[in-house]
């Protein structure tokens, strides 16, 4: 809308100068004798006599441009909304389920019988002798002495004196006891260690390598086909309608009320339905074969290796440290004690009234020396012979039955439904709304130039011709 504006006031302001310009041809035509007799001389000398000049008003039209206000009608293009319907194509998934047979390798459990040896102990009682020493108490008869106090009554004088106190010295005889070492002998046991030889039996393990067979149940990868659906979308064409506007701007021209020419450029619009190519991606199910691994158990014989362990009898020697009691004849010590008669002197405090002599009785203690028996029990060891019994063991082999469970893999064929699914297109209706430039005519007022002859008074010199004067005249005018 603008744009046409600016290209109507363009064009109408490059036509000012045209318009201009063919004015003043135009008066300059109809005052070509005043102009031709003013320029020449000759000419105005034979028209008449030089007149002085003079300045005339005269009024001439200038062509002015004023902008009006004009009604105009022009075709615009508005967005308008439609609707139309489409079919789309739309991948639907159908799941079906099909049966297939598939192999399945079952573990069972079988019972079998094996041999196997077991070494089994046997016990056998022997008779052996050895000698032990015996310990045995014998009744010996053993003389010691023993001192036995022996009293003496003996008389004896004494003096007594008036009472008066005096000391005196008086000897006694006191029984002192003396001991005495003396030297005898006794007949001890005296334990002794001996050695000797004595065979015993031991059982060794011998291990023995043997080789067996057992069923391995190995696994194996095989290559097995199958088919499998796959939905590929594929490119088609597809043939569809548009509106496409083929419109132009043409060039229309008009006449004002002055008689001026006006030039606008105004869109024509030609709507046309044409058709396009349009690629979509259909989707096409194909059945393609592919190939995948299957792990299948195989039994398998394989050998194996055990040992096995035998008892085996064997007899060694060795030494072996026993007691032995053997008399012998010691000397030993002991003390003898003996009571061995002392004098001893002393003073006493007696009270002396007169000299007397007196008689008196004392006892006198004598140890003697006497000897005696007695019983003493001895412990003598004596050798003595015994039978005892020992158990000898002996590993004898046995050979036992006992069932074994091992494991087998059967194989078993089984069905299960696998489901497979399908891609089927289903085409929907499907409104889709797009947007058309409708054309509509629409009437608005624009602001146009318009160019208006405006009388305008100048001053010029007045021409004396002879008949050159009424036509400036009118030509002014």
């Amino acid at each position: 809308m603008m744009l046409r504006s600016v290209l109507v006031l363009t064009m109408t302001f490059m036509m000012f100068p045209q318009l201009a310009e063919a004015g003043r041809h135009r008066c300059r035509t109809a005052c070509a004798p005043c102009v031709a007799c003013s320029d020449s001389a000759a000419g105005c000398s034979s028209c008449g006599e030089a007149a002085p000049a003079t300045m005339v008003e005269k009024t001439i039209m200038v062509p002015t441009t004023v902008m009006e206000t004009r009604t105009v009608t022009k075709t615009v293009c508005k967005p308008e909304t439609r609707e139309k319907t489409v079919k789309v194509a739309k991948c639907v998934a159908e799941t079906n389920y099909v049966t297939k047979q598939y192999t399945v390798n079952v573990p069972t459990w079988e019972t079998k019988s094996v041999e196997y040896t077991v070494c089994k102990p046997v016990y056998e009682t022997k008779t052996g002798t050895k000698t032990v020493m015996v310990p045995k108490y014998e009744t010996k008869l053993v003389d010691y002495t023993v001192c036995k106090p022996v009293y003496e009554t003996k008389t004896g004088t004494k003096t007594v004196m008036v009472p008066t106190w005096e000391t005196k010295t008086v000897e006694q005889t006191i029984c002192k006891p003396v001991y005495e070492t003396k030297t005898g002998t006794k007949t001890v046991m005296v334990p002794t260690w001996e050695t000797k030889v004595v065979d015993y039996t031991v059982s060794k393990p011998v291990w023995e390598t043997k080789t067996g067979t057992k069923t391995v149940m190995v696994p194996h990868q095989e290559e097995r086909s199958g088919t499998k659906t796959v939905c590929k979308m594929v490119p088609e064409t597809v043939s569809k309608t548009r509106c496409v506007d083929k419109g132009c701007w043409q060039t229309k021209t008009s006449t004002d009320c002055c008689g001026c020419p006006t030039t606008c450029k105004v869109w024509v619009p030609n709507v046309v339905q044409e058709s396009y190519d349009c690629t979509v991606m259909k989707p096409v199910t194909e059945q393609v074969p592919y190939t995948y691994s299957v792990c299948v158990m195989k039994p398998e014989t394989k050998e194996y290796t055990y040992k096995t362990c035998k008892t085996v009898c064997e007899t060694k020697q060795k030494e072996v440290k026993y007691m032995v009691c053997k008399p012998e004849t010691k000397e030993y010590t002991y003390q003898v004690c003996k009571m061995v008669p002392e004098t001893v002197t002393k003073e006493v405090k007696h009270m002396v009234c007169k000299p007397e002599t007196k008689e008196y009785t004392y006892q006198v203690c004598k140890m003697v020396p006497e000897t005696k028996t007695k019983e003493v029990k001895v412990k003598v060891c004596v050798p003595e012979t015994r039978e005892y019994t020992y158990q000898v063991c002996k590993m004898v082999p046995e050979t036992k039955t006992k069932e074994v469970k091992h494991m087998v893999c059967k194989t078993e064929t089984r069905t299960k439904e696998v489901p497979v699914t399908s891609y089927k297109t289903v085409y929907e209706d499907k409104v889709c709304s797009y947007t058309v430039m409708v054309p509509h005519t629409v009437t608005e007022e624009v602001q146009v130039p318009v160019c208006k002859m405006v009388p305008k008074t100048i001053q010029v010199p007045a021409a004396n011709c002879g008949g050159c004067a009424p036509a400036c005249t009118t030509c002014g005018g």
